[in-house]
């Protein structure tokens, strides 16, 4: 402002030095001054808006319990992985979903690098199971099938060594096989890639820890004692916004998650959930 100023009256004063005496001295004092009042006008008008300097995330709580009822035809959901555990480092992957019927096969959550390398945590006949994304090997899987109509807990852990399996807080197996080791770039929720194992159902409360969570720790959450600040927490799906093809990551990675892809012919409903509120 002072720049723009101080050059709108050298401007004047130059333009009133050059002029003569007598009538044409007088107009050009007169242009000059119009000249320098129009500078003065152009610097003191306000800035363009340039836009926020960064976004905004706003969340659209609706103050209820929802969960996301997927159709198991091209229901799916997506999430960011900033953060994310690679594939053989400490991690927990969990889940609450509740099915209607058994089918072959059905993933609650693929952490994945393309198809060359990630973990698929999901259902095989009704069993719970995790699998290698590389080859589709098993890793382990659960000995007795879940009962359809009732919410289940399950819980995939890893923690360097041994793998872990809990369904509703119990350790139902147990396994050494590695899993495949590369970071995850993408993160498939009720799916392996949007096409496969579309999972039919209903899914709540979709966590990823970089972390190995203890037996204790799974069965304080599944009695609701849960909040976003967790140690180790990189994604914390709820789905209890009001609406819209966002679900909110209330973990402090920010790792949303887009339903559907924004497609609203993919994307799952969300429904009323009677599990425990939690503190999110």
């Amino acid at each position: 402002m002072g720049a723009c100023l101080f050059g709108a009256a050298l401007l004047a004063e130059g333009l009133i030095s050059r002029g003569a005496p007598g009538v044409h001295s007088l107009r050009v004092t007169r242009l000059a001054w119009l000249i320098a009042v129009a500078l003065l006008a152009a610097c003191t008008q306000p800035a363009a808006d340039a836009g926020p300097s960064q976004l905004e995330r706003r969340f659209q709580d609706s103050g209820q319990n929802f969960a996301l009822s997927f159709d198991g035809v091209d229901d799916y959901a997506t999430s960011g992985t900033a953060e994310f555990p690679d594939g053989r480092h400490e991690q927990t992957l969990s889940a609450w979903f509740m099915v209607d019927s058994i089918v072959d096969r059905a993933a609650l959550l693929t952490l994945r690098k393309d198809l060359d390398s990630g973990i698929e945590f999901g259902l095989r006949q009704g069993f719970v199971g995790a699998w290698r994304v590389l080859g589709d090997r098993q890793l382990l899987i659960a000995k007795t099938p879940i009962t359809t109509g009732v919410w289940h807990q399950a819980a995939y852990t890893f923690d360097g060594t041994t793998d872990q399996l809990y369904v509703d807080g119990a350790l139902v197996g147990s396994s050494t096989e590695l899993p495949d080791k590369r970071t995850p770039t993408s993160c498939w929720i009720g799916t392996l890639d949007g096409k496969r194992d579309l999972f039919a159902g209903r899914m709540d409360d979709v966590h990823v820890f970089d972390t190995a969570r203890s037996a204790d720790q799974l069965e304080t959450e599944i009695g609701g004692d849960f909040s976003a600040n967790q140690p180790g927490l990189v994604l914390d799906l709820t789905f209890d916004e009001s609406g819209g093809s966002v679900a909110f990551d209330h973990s402090d990675r920010q790792n949303d998650a887009q339903l559907g892809d924004g497609v609203p012919l993919r994307m799952p409903e969300r429904v009323r959930s009677n599990l425990p509120a939690t503190d999110h």
